[in-house]
């Protein structure tokens, strides 16, 4: 029997934890398939979805940036990854391309100190599936940088979760009363820069701080705000989350999640 294909698409993507995890949960559950990431510019995914389509994968996991554009090439979608118009997991399901969103439900599963007010960067694809996901008893305040398309992008969080976005430039005001800060952009992927300073984190009087980035090393926006006291956690924990839940899509039986929690943090 041919071996199944399952894959990652991003820019980047050959950093990614998530063949080594899920590799490891296929072997482990004697799965005859295997994961491997492909990372390719934007102005490459018509051609590269062709390729895959021929390749015929069985499924596979998007990330940055292309959980939005990803819609235009897909057959159907669920409810949540509709509302959202972010896809994370794609499920080829007799031929048809399937979208589905594990982001937010995932990231909420690794959060255990019960916050109250929360400031969430970002208006992208994983902001969006974190703020949709939201417990009922938890407040969150939406920010990002003005750019060309912040406006588009408040349109759509405001029709999402009747939330206004707010200006990153305003984050002060909210800092005091927050409990929660998380950075669902991409700054820090690759460099040492952060959307927030030490003196912002300062304004927190304590709580935690999660950067959905991970890497080897903390990004800067989570040295800074361990620098000042507060709890921190990268993407690892929501990386192996959202895995766990885009596995049972794609197989029907539970993932072995100790397990792909061992494997990526090693």
């Amino acid at each position: 029997m041919e071996q199944q294909l399952y894959g990652l698409i991003g820019f980047p993507a050959m950093h990614s934890k998530s063949p080594r995890m899920h590799n490891a949960a296929m072997k482990k559950l004697k799965i005859n398939a295997k994961y491997q990431a492909f990372e390719f510019s934007p102005d490459q995914l018509s051609i590269e979805v062709e390729r895959l389509k021929n390749m015929n994968i069985r499924g596979f996991n998007v990330t940055m940036p292309f959980k939005n554009r990803i819609i235009d090439y897909l057959d159907g979608i669920d409810e949540v990854a509709n509302k959202l118009q972010s896809v994370n997991t794609v499920q080829n399901v007799n031929g048809k391309w399937i979208g589905h969103s594990t982001d937010g439900s995932g990231f909420w599963k690794t959060i255990h100190s019960s916050p109250k007010t929360v400031a969430l960067i970002g208006s992208g694809g994983a902001a969006r599936s974190i703020l949709a996901s939201k417990p009922d008893d938890v407040t969150v305040h939406v920010f990002n940088h003005r750019s060309v398309r912040f406006e588009q992008h408040a349109k759509e969080i405001k029709k999402l979760m009747n939330i206004e976005l707010e200006d990153l430039a305003d984050i002060r005001t909210i800092l005091p009363k927050t409990d929660l800060v998380i950075n669902a952009t991409n700054v820090g992927m690759r460099d040492d820069a952060s959307v927030l300073d030490e003196a912002d984190f300062e304004l927190m009087n304590g709580g935690s701080a999660v950067d959905i980035i991970y890497r080897d090393q903390p990004t800067e926006f989570l040295r800074r705000a361990a620098a000042t006291g507060l709890q921190t956690k990268n993407g690892l924990d929501m990386l192996v989350s959202q895995g766990a839940l885009s596995f049972e899509i794609w197989f029907k039986q539970k993932a072995p999640i100790e397990l792909m929690n061992k494997v990526v943090k090693k």
